[in-house]
């Protein structure tokens, strides 16, 4: 028994092992060109907000969507970042002067604040500054 456990093992290990040495996977944002949101949020109500974006260039691949509040405070809680992640593998034998396609993905975003929200939408870089499209988006609540 202990012979059929130690052969599955390996069989398993063997089976599993990828040669990834020939690639190597860098990491991109892309740049957020549009977006869905209301004109008001309503307190303790759940939006569903699509993100439009377009790939840096033909070689980039979604990865995955961050938003994420500025912090824990209900000030900082009500700031939300929002970037678009890409990769990249660097020996895929496509164009890197190519702008990629567009293309759009969604977060859930949970109203808990009683206080506007400001969105920040990365757009680009300007140097090592980071550059966002900021919307503010006020909070009523709820009417019976």
């Amino acid at each position: 028994m202990k012979k059929l456990v130690v052969i599955a093992l390996t069989l398993l290990l063997i089976g599993c092992s990828v040669d990834n040495d020939s690639q190597i996977t860098s990491y991109e944002l892309a740049s957020i060109t549009d977006y869905d949101l209301p004109d008001e949020l309503v307190l303790g109500r759940t939006y569903d907000v699509r993100v439009g974006f377009v790939f840096p260039s033909d070689c980039n691949n979604f990865q995955a969507l961050d938003a994420r509040r500025a912090g824990t405070t209900s000030e900082e809680r009500s700031q939300i970042y929002i970037s678009v992640i890409t990769a990249v593998v660097e020996n895929n034998s496509c164009n890197r002067d190519v702008t990629g396609h567009p293309a759009s993905t969604r977060f859930v975003l949970t109203v808990d604040e009683e206080r506007d929200y400001t969105f920040r939408f990365w757009t680009g870089q300007d140097g090592d500054e980071p550059i966002y499209e900021e919307v503010t988006i006020p909070v009523v609540m709820e009417q019976s």
